[in-house]
């Protein structure tokens, strides 16, 4: 499990993980909800960012043992950059409110990616535990 794609996406889950309970932790706890940080932080909190979380930790096991391809290595890199502009909505608000426009159309991209990776990992790992248990035929 030394991959640094699957160390990547455990440290990313990490983050996302205490941000979701920091923002949970201050809208739910103690009443503060500038915890959250802004409003497109707050819909992420309670939603996105826990969601992210597990589909980040599933699809780091899944691809543990036959290592990431070079397509979910891209689609990986593309998830990981549009986490990057979630969390500059999640800290910045502008006064015309133009990054929860930008948030609210990157939410269901990046809930779709990280569904279609884990189904080309499944995928993956199906065909690969299908081959293993296919025995070989001897040819005469």
């Amino acid at each position: 499990m030394r991959d640094p794609w699957i160390i990547a996406q455990l440290a990313v889950a990490g983050v996302l993980a205490v941000l979701s309970a920091i923002g949970l932790i201050g809208i739910l706890a103690i009443e503060r909800p500038e915890l959250a940080f802004s409003f497109a932080g707050g819909v992420q909190v309670f939603g996105i960012f826990p969601g992210l979380t597990l589909s980040l930790v599933l699809n780091a096991f899944l691809m543990r043992r036959p290592g990431p391809s070079r397509a979910l290595k891209v689609m990986l890199g593309i998830e990981f950059g549009l986490i990057a502009l979630l969390l500059l909505f999640h800290f910045y608000t502008d006064p015309a409110g133009l990054t929860f426009l930008w948030a609210l159309l990157i939410w269901p991209v990046v809930i779709l990616l990280a569904v279609a990776i884990a189904i080309v990992a499944i995928v993956r790992l199906s065909r690969m535990r299908a081959d293993s248990l296919t025995p070989e035929v001897p040819t005469a």
